[in-house]
Order: C-alpha cells, then structure tokens, then sequence
C-alpha cells in the first residue's frame, strides 16, 4: 500500500475511497491520516465520517467532537456538528446531540442546523422548541421545511 506522508495527500485518496463508496479502506485510511496527524481536524472528520458510514457510531461520536473541537472555523464547526449529531441520534443519544447542535447555533445557523434541531426537539418531545426550529427553517428555506411537513404528514 502507498504511504502518504502530506495531508492534502490523505485527502484526496480518502476522496476517491468515499466518491467510490470504498467504505472499509476509507476507514482504515482514515485512521493513518489521524495517527500521522493527531492535531488535525479534516482528519477526525473524515475518520468520524468513514466510521459513521460503517455503523460504527460510537467511534463517530468520538472522531466528531474531536473534529469539532479541532475545527477553527464555523463553517468547519457546523459540518463536524451535523456528522456527530447523526451519530448521537442513531445511538439514540438526543440530549447530547441536540446540546452540541445549540452550541454550533449561536455560531452558525443554517437551514440543515435547524432541520436537525426541529428533529432532536421532537424526539426529546420539547414541541414548543421544535416549533421555533421549523419556524426558523420555514424563513431560511421554506421549500425545506415544507417538504418536511409534507413526509411528517405521510403526504
């Protein structure tokens, strides 16, 4: 096997192994990109990422909120939030999935972000917030919200 030493490196074979839904030997990547680059956040992410992918979500959680906590902007915040929070969420982990989605909020609020909370919210049963969630998403993208009535509503 090649052995990469540069992360642009690591990340561009670990694009062509996720583009090609090479699911296993994204992963095994993934965790030499992360052994060889501990401090950076592109590689938990893509390891969280593959390890999602294989319905390994504890591992995802881990590799996510280390993604998360690595990332140095917003935008980069947002994607290891949603990621992680779909791990929370299969693991049935509401409450931590929907605490780390509010954290990225009072950063970043995107139409997907409050997707995502309206659907923890719901799932928490805290109707009064999921109302304000689809309320916000109705404002950002009212086709997205919309179609999401319409599936809740089995239309």
């Amino acid at each position: 096997m090649v052995e990469f030493t540069k992360k642009e490196a690591y990340a561009r074979q670990l694009a062509i192994f996720i583009r090609n839904e090479d699911r296993q030997r994204a992963y095994e990547l993934s965790k030499e990109f992360v052994n060889a680059h501990p401090d950076e956040m592109l590689a938990h992410f893509l390891l969280a990422l593959a390890a999602y992918r294989l319905d390994k979500f504890d591992e995802a959680k881990l590799e996510g909120r280390k993604a998360f906590n690595l990332a140095s902007s917003a935008d980069d915040m947002l994607v290891s939030a949603l990621l992680t929070s779909s791990a929370y969420y299969n693991k049935g982990e509401y409450t931590q999935g929907y605490e780390l989605l509010k954290t990225i909020e009072k950063r970043k609020s995107t139409d997907e972000l409050q997707k995502r909370m309206f659907i923890f919210a719901m799932a928490l049963g805290k109707s009064d917030e999921a109302l304000q969630h689809m309320d916000e998403l109705f404002k950002m993208n009212e086709s997205m919200a919309a179609d999401m009535v319409l599936k809740m509503l089995g239309l």
